[in-house]
């Protein structure tokens, strides 16, 4: 016989149990255990807001905070991994009868500390559960790591145009050719759409009505009679506010759809470039190589070489795009408030997310394989020329020369027709005569053109010519000034965190102002919040090694780390490795390592926060927020003036003489 579930106390008999393809079909522990962080650090959340008004007791919150912690140490040191189900080495608390996450860490927690456990769930449901265990996920852990992949993705666009920029190829619309451009222009263009999806990202991980507003304390549907303080809670997980109804919060599932439209149309994105690298790859263009890894032969013609791993990336756009169809279809028909259909939206969203996740990826490998060819380009089709590339240069030539552009468009047009009656392949091949017939015959006999006409007519002549802003060419104002933005930029970063890192400066002096103007010239904002991004990605991989090097060696948990003489010790090695990073960046990208799950274990904490009563976690929650705006923010602080003030502020106001490291060790436990 089976033992009933916790929650089906209503029903008679044995419930679900009892058939094994009921009970398997309720399950989502299959897939639902990388929630478990999540669901803990949530746990622990709503157990200290059931403390604070007075719902558990001082000491059932130190049960429970030391059980779920020692069932994350549990997980964690599973020797199958710490998602793994049903096989040798798995953490034996996950079981499929109790159906989910949720349920075998809540059974753990019990079997280990017994009624302490059976109060966790107080002013709860697993519907409030689920919904805030999938933001934090979305919001801690699938938004940073999407993050990183796609700055591997922008900085090899960038390495690409550094090392290929220069060559000329055509530009198409409608798959003809259209007008020269350069590669650095085409990585340029890339580079832009990708960034606009990592801006997407950081937008859904900020706003207030999306990742950053908490369900938790909506219970089933309706509330609770209990006096839970739902501000309390949200703020100590991060969130700006708790969701403002409970019966959405529990029935929506905006911030899945929202994500999955963001992984969706990053799919897109890398289907488009794997289409257009795909053309590039054959034999009829021939533009560009790629590396022998990201190829593969054939079974039966041993000439072979097939862009197979683009050819996936762009066969599993479809899979990414099907997962937002299915959301949105799964959430067309639902009435208010929780339905049980909502339990596939993992399903769907977890699986876009790890295959959107691989393409970026591998994307970013295929990008800093990629060799473009000019010699082959120049001979592709016929030659570059080709096509008539430089026809609209010339009808621009004739403009500036006083000839409307209708009349001008409609002068070339006649000229590339003649070129084709008469064989010949490009506007250059025309004589100078022969040109200025053609404006004659048009109405303009007091208008002539010279010789220097062949400087803007070819292919190249005319990608060095361009001059609008964001052009495809390789002057002033094209994708070199791209890239000198970008280093402008990291120079900028590196300028202001130095001056606010000055030894001898007054932590109340605010370091010399860099204007917006100029940090707009420069470059889009770093994707790490202020983190000066590395010069390539080998160069970014070696200084993370370095870093992750150190951090292990040092054997202290992360957020032990600040205003420590180890961390000092630390980052002295790191400097010696060539890394350049001041204090406040390498923290901040080793923060960001451990977001996007690269950052292994080490050690423990070598100091434990001190004592302080609730007014002063009060305070100093209060002073927190006031300067990043949440707690979720709390990253920022460290080795910044502004930290420098709240240490300041806080032992002033609570009369204590705490060091920098103890007040941030409180502030990093406020935030778990």
């Amino acid at each position: 016989m089976s033992t009933p579930k916790p929650w089906e106390h209503a029903k008679s008999g044995e419930g679900s149990g009892t058939d094994p393809l009921a009970a398997r079909f309720v399950e989502s522990l299959s897939y639902d255990t990388r929630l478990y962080a999540a669901d803990i650090r949530g746990s622990i959340a709503h157990a200290q807001m059931l403390d604070r008004v007075g719902m558990i007791s001082r000491d059932d919150l130190a049960a429970i905070e030391r059980g779920l912690r020692e069932i994350q140490r549990e997980i964690e040191s599973a020797p199958a991994g710490p998602r793994a189900v049903g096989v040798r080495g798995a953490w034996p608390g996950w079981k499929i009868d109790l159906e989910d996450v949720h349920m075998c860490i809540e059974a753990a927690l019990i079997e280990k500390i017994g009624e302490p456990g059976r109060r966790l769930h107080t002013g709860r449901s697993r519907n409030d559960q689920v919904a805030l265990d999938l933001r934090l996920w979305l919001r801690d852990e699938a938004a940073p790591a999407l993050h990183s992949a796609l700055a591997d993705l922008l900085d090899a666009f960038k390495d690409l145009a550094r090392r290929c920029g220069p060559i000329v190829l055509p530009t198409y619309t409608h798959l003809q050719r259209a007008q020269p451009g350069t590669v650095g222009a085409e990585c340029m263009a890339w580079w832009s759409m990708f960034a606009r999806d990592a801006n997407l990202c950081s937008q859904q991980e900020t706003g207030e009505w999306g990742l950053m507003a908490s369900p938790l304390g909506s219970g089933a549907v309706a509330g609770s009679l209990l006096p839970l303080d739902r501000h309390a809670a949200a703020q100590s997980l991060g969130f700006a506010t708790p969701e403002q109804s409970s019966i959405d919060a529990t029935a929506s599932r905006d911030e899945a759809l929202d994500f999955a439209y963001l992984l969706s149309r990053i799919a897109v994105h890398l289907s488009r470039l794997a289409e257009q690298w795909i053309i590039y790859c054959t034999t009829e263009f021939g533009f560009l190589k790629l590396g022998s890894a990201f190829t593969t032969g054939s079974s039966m013609m041993p000439q072979k070489r097939n862009p197979d791993m683009l050819e996936l990336i762009r066969g599993r756009s479809a899979n990414i795009i099907g997962a937002l169809t299915g959301l949105l279809t799964l959430c067309k028909g639902l009435p208010l408030a929780y339905n049980r259909d909502l339990q596939e939206d993992k399903r769907l969203l977890f699986a876009a997310f790890d295959t959107t996740l691989d393409c970026i990826v591998m994307a970013a490998r295929v990008v800093a394989s990629a060799e473009f060819d000019q010699t082959r380009i120049d001979t592709a089709a016929g030659g570059l020329d080709r096509g008539y590339l430089d026809a609209t240069a010339l009808a621009e030539h004739l403009v500036l020369r006083g000839v409307p552009f209708r009349t001008a468009h409609q002068i070339v047009g006649s000229l590339v027709r003649e070129c084709e009656a008469t064989g010949r392949d490009a506007l250059s091949q025309m004589k100078v005569d022969e040109f200025n017939a053609a404006l004659h015959a048009a109405g303009f006999p007091k208008i002539t053109i010279d010789r220097t006409v062949y400087d803007v007519l070819n292919a190249k002549n005319v990608a060095a010519a361009y001059k609008s802003a964001g052009h495809a060419g390789s002057g002033p104002g094209g994708y070199r000034d791209w890239l000198e933005a970008d280093a402008t930029h990291k120079e900028l970063m590196e300028q202001a965190q130095a001056s606010s890192e000055r030894p001898g400066r007054d932590a109340s002096t605010p370091a010399p102002a860099i204007s917006a103007a100029a940090m707009q010239a420069a470059a889009p904002a770093s994707l790490f919040g202020g983190e000066a991004e590395a010069v390539d990605p080998a160069a970014r991989r070696n200084a993370d090694a370095a870093l992750i090097a150190a951090y292990q060696k040092v054997g202290r948990t992360l957020d032990d780390l600040p205003y420590t003489t180890d961390f000092d010790a630390m980052h002295s090695q790191f400097q010696g490795a060539g890394t350049g990073l001041t204090k406040r960046t390498a923290l901040q990208r080793l923060q960001n390592l451990r977001k996007a799950g690269k950052l292994p274990p080490a050690g423990r904490a070598a100091s434990t926060p001190p004592r302080i009563s609730e007014d002063e976690e009060t305070l100093l929650r209060e002073l927190v927020i006031a300067m990043t705006g949440s707690l979720g923010q709390r990253d920022q602080l460290p080795y910044d003036p502004r930290f420098d003030g709240l240490v300041e502020a806080f032992n002033q106001q609570a009369g204590r003489e705490l060091s920098p490291h103890d007040i941030w060790r409180l502030v990093a436990k406020l935030a778990k």
